[in-house]
């Protein structure tokens, strides 16, 4: 770790992928090598070589609820909402506590609202309009579980659920939780 600090400090990031690479393989259950590499791939937009890298990392261990969900980041950042849904419920399989899996599932489903929204019918006249509220709206009640679940899980790191719960409570009409929503988020 320190020798891959080192070489990214120096600006030596050749030597610091190879040696990010060297820690994965020496060090298979220290997430920073593996979270590093990956994180170096989705800032260079390298969405391909990271899923080689992590459906290698997979293939030694098929289980690990940290891989699963970064092949399911990845598809999310990739615009591949469906597969990165199922990596995201495979990751909670392996691991069914783990609060950023339950978290990025509500984000997920609020992205897919976002893009629909933006095609949807916006003409109340409109009769294809309940009906595209109709589905904008399954989004959001798909998201409310998940970000709930985030927050049982994490109730002291708002980061997971703050926001999300914020947009699901607006859109699906929850006054008295949005209200509660709304109030922690205008105390900070």
């Amino acid at each position: 770790e320190f020798m891959a600090q080192a070489h990214k400090q120096r600006g030596d990031t050749t030597s610091w992928i190879e040696t990010l690479k060297r820690g994965v393989e020496k060090h298979p259950q220290d997430d920073y090598f593996f979270a590093n590499l990956i994180d170096y791939y989705g800032s260079h937009n390298n969405y391909e070589e990271a899923l080689e890298f992590a459906n290698g990392m997979l293939a030694k261990s098929p289980g690990n609820y940290y891989y699963l969900f970064i092949k399911g980041f990845l598809y999310q950042r990739m615009d591949r909402y469906n597969d990165a849904l199922a990596y995201y419920r495979r990751s909670i399989q392996a691991n069914p506590d783990y609060a950023e899996a339950y978290s990025n599932i509500g984000l997920v489903y609020c992205l897919q609202a976002q893009e629909f929204s933006q095609e949807a019918v916006t003409d109340i006249k409109d009769p294809r309009y309940p009906v595209d509220q109709a589905h904008l709206k399954s989004f959001y009640e798909k998201a409310l579980p998940n970000y709930e679940k985030a927050r049982e899980l994490r109730p002291n790191n708002p980061t997971l659920w703050l926001n999300g719960l914020h947009r699901v409570y607006y859109n699906l009409n929850m006054g008295e939780q949005f209200n509660e929503i709304d109030a922690m988020i205008n105390s900070k």
